[in-house]
């Protein structure tokens, strides 16, 4: 699997230098204020590409950890041939050196298979760039859809230049549902996602989110050109990726719009939602603000934003990667992620769901069933019933102690309750292991996913559970699984992935492709005997009940005030 990802992307670097030395020769695009750009022609696929298209000024200097501002340069005569570098990145290798040792090497070699574990290079703060495809020779009066994506990544890592689109878009083609596709670099880590009480009061909270929300602007304002319909653009993404479109449908209080016009008309979220996180000055962010200040030299400085400002890059790099990360002992507990900032996301993002403050926009959430599993791994030494109720304490500091007894009641000591679920007495890597996973998979994935659902009754919306990989050992269908049938093979997953994502943002309607039956119609979660989820199984697809889990996921639901990240 890893030689052939290596083949493609060597084609690729190829396709682009021919390009390259051919100047002209590559195809053209004419954008609305006259620029003329060049891209690459991909003739085995029949498409055009256009890379690294700037789309905001470069966040450096004195635009470091500030909102993004728009792009004043010109681009006439831009040759658009290469993915730009990645925004800068965590360090996840320590954290996944610690996961692998754990797993057998069959489960290794498909785990390490997902972007999640890989390296994406080059990296620098001048990094906000998006890339657009279309088939080859379209013109401009077409008008399709727009899959944008958003990469994952835990807000920590991550970039556009491992997402390759050809099969997605060799589907589209063959279902005759075409699209354009367009993916965007936003800053991660302590560049997009510092919180503290000094972020909050310039203003600069959430800057990842508003790279985004600019790229987006940037598609509303120039896609027409590459024949794109900027009235109809779907959002998708997986992990953070996911999360973030759903932090852009809440995003300044559910008010999509731009020039008064929605900048999006639909959603996909591939595990993520809303999370029960503390405001951007609450105690933790503040914690890893004064943290990485102090990394970074200006923890004495009488205005921190404006020393770390003049930091050079390796050393904010440097204290970047000296707070824990994703895959670090406290997991799930994000040094960097997004958080109410009273601007574009104003309070508890749950909250604002439950309020009704969102875009009124369609759209598909799913899961894969063993969400917790790979983050579970990290905590093998929490062994004991103290060990453990230590270990939710300090991920969750507000909650009460009556609380965690009750939370610790849902999710029992039970090796055959635990996740990589239904798997009985097997994958007990711990005495705690399948437990914590399946708090970890439910707190910061499934829970969040129902809470979504059944409190947006005006929209249409779609769900599904991933148990494709039931029987992998220890981890079961691992979280960002689902990558690897999306972008690179062709699984049972894959008739969802590609085929209903592509129909919903053509047609709005994932059945637009299958028989009416092949996809469940509505979430009807007033409806307890309704067959309201798609269930993604090892050799095909199925419709079931999302019931599973229901009191544990209830009384997170119920108590998501209390239980704060």
């Amino acid at each position: 699997m890893k030689s052939v990802l290596a083949n493609l992307g060597l084609a690729l670097q190829l396709l682009a230098l021919t390009s390259s030395v051919h100047g002209l020769l590559g195809p053209q695009i004419t954008l609305p204020d006259g620029d003329i750009i060049t891209g690459n022609y991909e003739p085995l696929n029949n498409l055009e590409s256009y890379l690294g298209i700037p789309f905001a000024a470069p966040p450096v200097g004195p635009l470091r950890f500030k909102p993004p501002q728009p792009y004043t340069g010109s681009l006439n005569g831009f040759q658009a041939l290469a993915y730009g570098p990645s925004c800068p990145q965590m360090e996840i290798a320590s954290g996944a050196s610690g996961i692998v040792g754990n797993l057998p090497q069959d489960v290794v070699s498909l785990v390490m298979q997902t972007p999640l574990f890989n390296a994406i290079i080059p990296q620098s703060e001048d990094c906000l760039t998006l890339n657009v495809y279309r088939k080859r020779g379209l013109s401009s009066t077409a008008k399709l859809p727009v899959m944008f994506w958003i990469f994952g990544g835990g807000f920590e890592f991550g970039g556009t230049n491992y997402y390759l689109p050809q099969q997605l878009m060799a589907q589209g083609a063959l279902q005759g549902q075409d699209f354009i596709y367009v993916s965007v670099n936003y800053r991660v880590a302590a560049f997009g996602f510092l919180g503290g009480k000094e972020i909050k009061a310039e203003g600069s909270g959430n800057a990842g989110l508003l790279d985004q929300r600019l790229g987006l602007q940037w598609v509303a304002d120039n896609i027409a050109a590459f024949g794109g319909d900027p009235s109809k653009v779907t959002i998708f993404g997986e992990s953070a990726g996911s999360m973030s479109v759903a932090h852009q449908m809440i995003g300044n209080g559910g008010d999509n719009t731009y020039k008064g016009k929605p900048l999006f008309r639909a959603g996909i979220m591939q595990s993520g939602s809303v999370l029960p996180v503390g405001d951007i000055d609450s105690a933790f962010p503040q914690l890893i603000f004064d943290a990485f200040a102090n990394a970074a030299g200006c923890g004495t400085a009488s205005d921190k934003l404006t020393c770390l400002r003049g930091v050079p890059y390796a050393q904010i790099q440097a204290a970047s990667n000296s707070v824990p990360g994703i895959f670090s002992y406290e997991s799930l507990q994000l040094s960097y992620m997004p958080r109410p900032d009273g601007g574009f996301i104003p309070y508890n993002l749950m909250q604002m769901v439950a309020d009704g403050k969102y875009a009124k926009v369609p759209y598909i959430i799913g899961d894969q069933n063993d969400e917790g599993t790979i983050f579970g791994l990290t905590t093998l030494n929490v062994t004991t019933e103290a060990e453990v109720r230590s270990y939710v304490s300090n991920i969750f500091p507000g909650m009460s102690s009556s609380l965690l007894d009750q939370f610790l009641t849902l999710y029992p000591q039970d090796v055959t309750q635990g996740s990589p679920f239904n798997t009985g007495v097997l994958n007990a890597l711990s005495p705690q292991y399948k437990r914590v996973a399946a708090l970890f998979g439910d707190v910061g994935f499934q829970a969040p996913r129902r809470f979504l659902l059944n409190h947006t009754p005006d929209v249409t919306r779609y769900t599904f559970d991933s148990q494709q990989l039931s029987g992998l050992p220890i981890v079961g269908t691992f979280h960002a699984n689902d990558i690897i049938w999306q972008y690179f093979v062709t699984g049972s997953g894959s008739l969802i992935y590609r085929n209903a994502f592509i129909a919903f943002a053509n047609t709005l309607n994932p059945n637009s492709v299958y028989r009416a039956t092949d996809y469940p119609s509505l979430y009807q979660n007033t409806n307890a005997l309704a067959n309201n989820m798609m269930y993604i199984n090892a050799v095909g697809i199925s419709t079931g009940k999302d019931n599973y889990r229901q009191a544990a996921m209830s009384f997170l639901n119920t108590n998501y005030q209390n239980i704060l990240m």
